[in-house]
């Protein structure tokens, strides 16, 4: 099993690195919003705020992870077929 570099990832492994990377910008902006906006709002929308916060600062770990994970190749290699008995 031969595991891909980081420079030949899958598109769907660049497409969640990026889903990703959006997700770490709108948590940084929900972070400042909340420091912005913490005096003015009440205690129900600063908890949603923070909720949401942490999804998409949780969300960005995950989707940035299945972006930077090496996997492996599953195509099955012809050179060393057991099946075969001579």
């Amino acid at each position: 099993m031969q595991l891909t570099n980081l420079n030949t990832r899958h598109r769907w492994q660049k497409i969640s690195s990026f889903i990703g990377k959006l997700s770490f910008l709108f948590a940084f902006i929900g972070v400042v919003l909340t420091f912005l906006y913490v005096d003015s709002l009440s205690e129900v929308y600063k908890a949603a705020l923070g909720a949401s916060t942490f999804i998409c600062f949780a969300m960005g770990i995950v989707f940035n992870t299945m972006g930077t994970t090496s996997i492996p190749s599953l195509k099955p290699d012809n050179n060393n077929n057991s099946d075969d008995k001579s």
